[in-house]
């Protein structure tokens, strides 16, 4: 079980599809729900340090926090087994674009 755990985390992570949530922050870009496209996971920026990462099949939380400059620090375990997840990100218009082990990955905004 660990290992499905593992590897659709790292998934999510490397795919990270965030879709804004309804009536994003003005203040913070990136709080809302993103989806990406092509597979349908959505990445949901919470403004209580909380992101959801989910597909039609199961979702996780997990917490992060954001570095300057555009970095996000995604806390994939609470004792350390999985590593923590350094994502770069940039927002342009309706779109999130997620960096990781520089690879893009683009999610649309939903709402």
């Amino acid at each position: 079980m660990t290992g499905i755990k593992t590897y659709f985390i790292r998934t999510l992570l490397v795919l990270f599809c965030f879709v804004l949530l309804a009536g994003c922050s003005e203040d913070d870009p990136l709080i809302g729900t993103w989806q990406e496209p092509d597979s349908g996971i959505t990445i949901q920026f919470k403004d209580d340090g909380n992101v959801v990462m989910s597909n039609d099949k199961t979702s996780i939380i997990l917490p992060y926090t954001t570095q300057e400059p555009n970095t996000i620090l995604v806390k994939a375990s609470t004792d350390g087994t999985i590593p923590d997840q350094t994502i770069i990100y940039r927002v342009e218009e309706n779109k999130l674009i997620l960096t990781v082990d520089g690879v893009d990955s683009v999610f649309s905004l939903v709402k």
